[in-house]
């Protein structure tokens, strides 16, 4: 059996594993030897050592702390994985379940339906713990798990990291998955390793149905594996995500304990839910299996972002033994495209389009290295309108074959025409959540404001190892209090999302803003205003200007409600346009400006904001904040500066 056979689509299983799970533990629990003496002896010895407390044994049946703290449960949805009737929340009562499960005679689906061979990992830890006597409990092969083990090979285990990606909701704070390597397979043949990856089981939906039923656990998630190079294709060649690859420093006998207890989950399903039982936290439930002394889900007690679980194990000391950077298609054709001219890069638009031959005199006449740059453009081009769908296999075939014969024949320092060096990881960006104190000026008054936000990162954040021009805000509050006043709630963001996305020769995305919350409307520089809802989005083109700098002209609306400001208006509409610039690695610059012809039930009215910040790198945590702008909420404008200290935490 092999694991793309065991594991065939996206969930776990082949035949062989689907009849094994079909048996209910429980019935092979309630079926063994009632009364066995040695039977009892092992349970009294487990109590007596309190097994069942270990953080080995809620590591194993994936324990978490239940939401009133008072105790645990298991991540797992179903009563077929658990040996006992109140399995899910008593780890006390499941071990005792499970050793007498061990006891079961053999049902006539063969050993593979035993429970010893249902749950190998539970199995082999209980008998590492309490020593076993073959002679009173008979152990059985378990020859659908041989093979399946064997097939896989384990050797060394990499976690990987695709880079966020906006416009896949499951995907915009990025993912994890884990490749398994066999001891003797060198490096460049590991695309065909396979991967582990637990994922929400939606059933196609996308977009704003996946994620509001992601946040309410709509979904129920399953584990799969894969072949790494189907992921590779997917997230770097199509959806163009830079890629991270951690090595682990887990022992051979730590990742063998690991598959078995894969093993017993496979077809498992556990409720997916958006920030908690996500992708990377339930990922992170099976690494913590291998060693379960790192207590890494205890880590996330309220909510999970998946770079921020890599960087738990990239911070414990030992456990990573390096870092490998996959560059996307897009990194890759990028990084050549600023190496050269864009009438060079039109050279090798008209390659891949087949418009002009390798051969031809305005590619044979440049400098070698220029030569191979432009061939290596041509490539990648071809490459990704294939990976993308765009031009087919047949199509591509001979122009490849062409322009990669001529490349050949050119030799460049290292191999490549471009550098390629890594940049910063993500897990050495600032960390996700974010404080802040803030003081400025609202026309003429003086205010000083305290500002949270749960995660993620904004334009102005320290940009190391973030997507360039995007950012995420998830529930973020801002309280501000005037010289004589009460403090007020100036802004409550649900969600807020930016992709500012260049577009050049190659690549022709649409950058778009998305924001739902609340914010705080006023008549002049003088009024307290009013909380008032907005649902705000803009989409339109974006351009790169220079070595970190996009500009982004869109249109933009608003849809506002709330009691008293503004009575009679409902909505708006206008241009607007984002300027980021990235001067120095520890400076980011942006320039805002948008005006919306407000409508609503009586009269017609204009709002506008223009807006200047400069963000400075303090410390790898730690950021300080200029900004300035004049703005008008519909009646009279007003200016408004601030200077903020921001701590990441």
């Amino acid at each position: 059996m092999t694991p793309g056979s065991f594991m065939s689509g996206w969930r776990l299983g082949a035949a062989a594993a689907l009849a094994i799970l079909a048996a209910h533990p429980s019935a092979a629990a309630a079926a063994a030897e009632a009364g066995s003496p040695y039977q009892a002896e092992l349970i009294a010895e487990a109590t007596r050592r309190g097994l069942a407390d270990t953080k080995e044994w809620q590591a194993l049946v994936h324990y978490v702390p239940d939401a009133l703290g008072t105790g645990v449960t298991g991540l797992v949805d179903n009563a077929a994985f658990y040996n006992a009737a109140a399995g899910k929340t008593d780890p006390a009562t499941e071990l005792d379940a499970t050793l007498k499960a061990f006891f079961a005679p053999l049902p006539a689906e063969g050993t593979d339906a035993h429970a010893q061979c249902r749950q190998p990992a539970r199995y082999r830890w209980l008998k590492e713990e309490l020593q076993f006597d073959p002679a009173r409990l008979a152990e059985h092969p378990c020859p659908a798990l041989a093979e399946w083990l064997a097939d896989v090979d384990p050797g060394s285990m990499t976690l990987v990291f695709p880079a966020a990606y906006l416009n896949n909701p499951s995907s915009m704070f990025g993912h994890t998955l884990i490749r398994i390597d066999p001891p003797r397979r060198p490096v460049d043949a590991r695309l065909v390793s396979y991967t582990i990856h637990f994922a929400a089981d939606h059933q196609g939906e996308e977009g704003v149905i996946f994620a509001l039923k992601g946040l309410g656990g709509g979904y129920r998630g399953y584990f799969s594996m894969l072949p790494y190079y189907e992921k590779v294709t997917q997230y770097s060649d199509i959806e163009n995500r830079d890629i991270w690859e951690y090595e682990l420093t887990f022992t051979p006998d730590e990742i063998h304990r690991l598959l078995e207890n894969l093993w017993e989950l496979n077809q498992q399903p556990i409720d997916y839910y958006f920030f908690t039982t996500n992708c990377s936290f339930v990922l992170l439930s099976l690494i913590n299996t291998a060693r379960p002394s790192l207590a890494l889900t205890a880590r996330f007690p309220f909510y999970a972002v998946p770079v921020d679980t890599v960087r738990v194990l990239t911070e414990e000391p030992g456990l990573v033994r390096s870092a490998v950077f996959r560059p996307s298609a897009r990194t890759r054709i990028g990084r050549l495209q600023a190496a050269m001219p864009a009438d060079h890069q039109r050279l090798a638009i008209a390659l891949a389009d087949g418009t002009l031959d390798p051969g031809a005199p305005e590619v044979t006449e440049l400098a070698a290295i220029e030569r191979a740059r432009v061939l290596e453009l041509a490539e990648g081009v071809l490459r990704y309108r294939r990976d993308t769908g765009a031009l087919s296999r047949t199509e591509m075939a001979p122009r490849a074959h062409r322009i990669l014969t001529a490349r050949a024949g050119i030799q460049v320092p290292g191999g490549s025409a471009v550098a390629t060096e890594p940049p910063p990881r993500p897990d050495q960006g600032h960390l996700s959540a974010r404080l802040a104190g803030r003081f400025g000026m609202t026309g003429t008054r003086p205010f000083s404001e305290i500002g949270f936000r749960a995660v993620y990162h904004d334009l102005l954040d320290p940009a190391a190892g973030f997507v360039d021009g995007a950012a995420i805000e998830l529930g973020s509050l801002r309280l501000r209090q005037y010289a004589r006043g009460a403090p007020l709630v100036e802004e409550v963001t649900a969600i807020a999302i930016q992709s500012l996305s260049p577009r050049d020769e190659v690549f022709r995305p649409v950058s778009w803003r998305t924001a739902i919350g609340l914010k705080r409307l006023r008549e002049d520089g003088d009024d307290a205003g009013d909380l008032v809802f907005g649902l705000e989005g803009g989409a339109g083109p974006a351009w790169r200007l220079g070595a970190g700098m996009i500009v982004s002209p869109q249109i933009a609306g608003a849809l506002y409600g709330s009691g008293d400001w503004p009575r009679d208006r409902i909505g708006g509409l206008g241009p607007a346009i984002d300027l980021v610039w990235s001067v120095r690695p520890w400076w980011t610059l942006r320039a805002h400006a948008e005006q919306q012809s407000v409508w609503g039930s009586e009269r017609t009215s204009l709002l506008y904001r223009a807006a200047l910040g400069q963000g400075f790198r303090l410390a790898r945590n730690l950021s300080w904040r200029i900004e300035a702008g004049l703005r008008n909420d519909g009646d009279e404008s007003f200016g408004e500066w601030s200077t903020a200290l921001h701590w990441y935490f």
